[in-house]
């Protein structure tokens, strides 16, 4: 008889284990599951983003090459009239309008390169980035 009640207390005790590792793999399960929809929700907002960013990319390149374009002609234009020395006012009227292009190409090519950054998915590198490292320097953005 003693060896059955040595029995039943090993089954008794493998039994309780059992509800405690069923336990412990929800709860892991639950754990996953929610970590999972965090980072799914934080690449799905990135996402929209990164849309907006390509849409501001393509427009801001777009007219950057207009202003390249005028630039241009601006150039060739200066070109003819200092060859004909003919209106002084109008040569400098032109180069006026060349600073003020080149001056908007510097602002439309900066604007640029803020949006080809926002397209590497910072925050979902980051967040991936195991706890105590530090983002290399170069990853810094400016503000």
């Amino acid at each position: 008889m003693p060896a059955k009640a040595t029995d039943t207390a090993t089954t008794t005790g493998a039994a309780s284990a059992e509800p405690d590792i069923t336990a412990e793999a929800i709860d892991w399960w639950l754990q996953i599951k929610t970590l999972a929809h965090g980072q799914l929700e934080l690449l799905t907002l990135e996402g929209e983003r990164v849309a907006r960013s390509m849409v501001a990319l393509l427009v801001f390149a777009l007219l950057a090459g207009l202003l390249v374009l005028t630039l241009w002609f601006a150039v060739l234009t200066q070109i003819v009239l200092l060859a004909q020395l003919s209106a002084l006012a109008v040569w400098q009227s032109l180069g006026l309008a060349m600073i003020v292009n080149l001056l908007a190409i510097w602002f439309l090519l900066r604007r640029c390169l803020y949006y080809s950054r926002l397209l590497r998915f910072p925050a979902t590198v980051q967040s991936l980035r195991p706890i105590g490292t530090q983002p290399p320097p170069a990853a810094k953005q400016e503000a």
